[in-house]
């Protein structure tokens, strides 16, 4: 047996006999129990019905696979905590599980918040909007939708069918003529009493039902009126509910399933191959398909399907709603103690079911072609991420693992509106829930007064937040900056001083043209890597960079429209007082030149080609 052998049975040996101690005050009781390393770091959180029949499973080395063997390796203490049920233990657990991510546990780690449709009916005149978050307010809620673009196009249906309000209730009580969504035929104007509100009560009414599914009673009533105009030859008023027709079945074509049998239920279709594993979610609501969505959670070549469901169910659905039923095609482990927790949540009966035949059959095989093609695509996706990654430490000589890059990028206009943002980049993609914004708003430069207008400034400070001490995330292998020697200076002193030297440093400067294939790739200050024009490795980069400038756009933009306006055209470089005059006088506004073409632009006086190409690129930027 050689030392690493050796030391890893000694250490195997050490987690077992802490076990067995910890065994004799262990109760018999429901609750959960966590692992921890000698950091005092949470390894694993796990739940049972039973607390010291199941903690007593870690200490047989002959039921341990690889994965339990190396946590018992490393375990070094035990905390428990007793509930009065099962139940209770699991939702706990799966709390806990969301709030530290232990290493051995099956994560959810993309886990997302979907939009449902809101009807306020507290209200006089009930307001429709979409809605994300906590259901804690007065009204109706249908959904969840899972497609932005499918809740978008239901409620601007909804608006032009019922003719809803969807102001908020500021614009409404201080409105004293009609808005432009009058004008447009899609709103009844009850904000000047346009409508009585007994007739506005049956509109919200025909809505309800139509969202509830009974769409049939909508078409009916709406197609008879058209019959009655018609006949009386108001042709006018008749087409308006034609086009309302029209966009009601436009809007059941899009959703429907063609099949009024289905009600509420999500069929979730769990494949796995290796370390790889998704979990397909489509949500089916009054026999209208809601959409689709997948996860890919955190798990071990070693997890049954039945234990990533598991996991999954108990994540997911501690914060969204279950339907009453749920399809499945592989029964969870403890069926009947997640049903169990899927019904406490609901507070009605909620089951999980692995049909046999018939049209819930046909519905799950349908969507379970569609998630093993979803997890093929993400096999090879991470596959291609790994060879950028590897590709990238062969390059600029990397020793250690490369499993994470962070990007930096900041942007402001003269000072003002200041943002700084960082993306994440793994085997898995772009971690867009590790994305971090920074905001510069109240730092002045030199403690003078001024706003901060200095983009070395700017990364030092997001430099020093990011890599704080008391930081959740964890610390990448490699920093890219967009910027050149002077932010390349600025950062590596900053890491130096935070003793994280093993942290590699790339700086991006732009080259002389300020364009794609012209940059340089400085490693220290008097060093930078040359990459060919068609290097896949430059590609790789400049799409890591280019996300980051996206993010940070993006986090701009929005802080911007929540304070006072700023003309757009102030952000785009090259773009000087006398041609944002030009573009102005040309289209009347700032928003038409935002929806100009390429074409228009070019037509502008004293606008070339390639200003033309900046602003157009500007707005439609994705």
């Amino acid at each position: 047996m050689n030392n690493k052998s050796a030391k890893k049975e000694e250490t195997f040996s050490i987690g077992i006999a802490l076990l067995k101690e910890e065994l004799k005050t262990i109760p018999s009781k429901p609750g959960i129990y966590k692992f921890l390393d000698s950091e005092n770091k949470i390894l694993y959180i796990g739940k049972a019905k039973n607390l010291l029949k199941r903690v007593s499973f870690y200490t047989q080395p002959k039921r341990l696979n690889t994965r339990l063997t190396k946590m018992i390796g490393n375990l070094r203490s035990i905390n428990v905590e007793i509930t009065n049920t099962e139940v209770e233990a699991l939702l706990l657990e799966s709390n806990l599980i969301k709030k530290f991510q232990p290493i051995y546990n099956i994560l959810l780690k993309d886990d997302k918040s979907f939009s449902s449709i809101y009807i306020s009916t507290k209200e006089e005149f009930p307001q429709i909007s979409s809605h994300r978050g906590k259901k804690n307010k007065v009204g109706e809620y249908f959904g969840p939708f899972i497609s932005r673009g499918a809740i978008y196009k239901t409620l601007e249906t909804i608006q032009k069918i019922f003719l809803l309000r969807n102001c908020t209730d500021n614009v409404f009580y201080s409105r004293k003529r009609p808005c432009l969504q009058y004008q447009i035929k899609r709103c009844c104007a009850p904000c000047v009493n346009l409508i009585s509100k007994n007739d506005y009560k049956k509109k919200v009414s025909e809505s309800i039902n139509f969202l509830s599914g009974n769409t049939k009673v909508v078409k009916d009533s709406i197609a008879k009126k058209m019959r009655i105009e018609s006949s009386k030859q108001n042709y006018e008023k008749a087409a308006i509910y034609r086009n309302r027709l029209q966009a009601l079945a436009d809007i059941t074509a899009f959703q429907t399933i063609n099949n009024e049998n289905i009600e509420d239920l999500d069929v979730l279709i769990v494949k796995k191959e290796n370390t790889y594993a998704v979990v397909q979610t489509t949500i089916f609501r009054s026999g209208s398909n809601y959409g689709s969505t997948q996860f890919f959670p955190r798990i071990n070549s070693e997890d049954t399907l039945e234990e990533i469901l598991e996991a999954f169910i108990s994540q997911f659905y501690n914060n969204h709603l279950p339907p009453k039923l749920i399809l499945v095609n592989c029964l969870p482990e403890n069926a009947s103690l997640i049903q169990k927790f899927l019904s406490k949540i609901l507070k009605s009966n909620s089951v999980i079911q692995l049909p046999k035949r018939g049209l819930k059959l046909e519905i799950l095989k349908n969507c379970e072609k569609n998630a093993t093609e979803v997890l093929n695509r993400k096999i090879f996706e991470r596959s291609s991420n790994r060879k950028n990654l590897e590709l990238f430490s062969k390059k600029f000589k990397i020793k250690s693992n490369l499993n994470k890059i962070e990007v930096y990028d900041n942007s402001h206009i003269q000072g003002s509106y200041s943002i700084g943002a960082m993306i994440s980049f793994s085997e898995e993609g772009f971690l867009k829930s590790s994305y971090r914004k920074f905001n510069f708003s109240n730092i002045k430069q030199n403690n003078s007064g001024v706003k901060i207008n200095n983009d070395y400034l700017m990364m030092e400070k997001m430099i020093e937040r990011r890599f704080k001490k008391n930081s959740t995330l964890v610390f990448p292998e490699v920093v890219i900056i967009d910027g050149g020697k002077g932010h390349l200076k600025i950062v590596s002193e900053i890491l130096e001083k935070l003793s994280l030297n093993n942290i590699f440093l790339l700086a991006i400067a732009k080259g002389n043209k300020r364009n794609d294939g012209n940059e340089k790739f400085y490693i220290n200050l008097n060093e930078f890597i040359e990459l060919d024009k068609y290097d896949p490795l430059r590609f790789f980069i400049q799409n890591l960079r280019d996300e980051a400038h996206r993010f940070a756009i993006g986090v701009h933009r929005n802080k911007r429209n929540k304070s006072l306006f700023v003309n757009p055209l102030d952000e785009i470089n090259g773009i000087g007082q006398k041609r944002k005059q030009n573009l102005l006088n040309y289209f009347g506004s700032a928003k038409a030149v935002k929806k100009a073409s390429l074409t228009d632009l070019m037509k502008v006086p004293n606008l070339n080609k390639k200003t033309a190409q900046t602003i157009y690129n500007f707005f439609n930027d994705s």
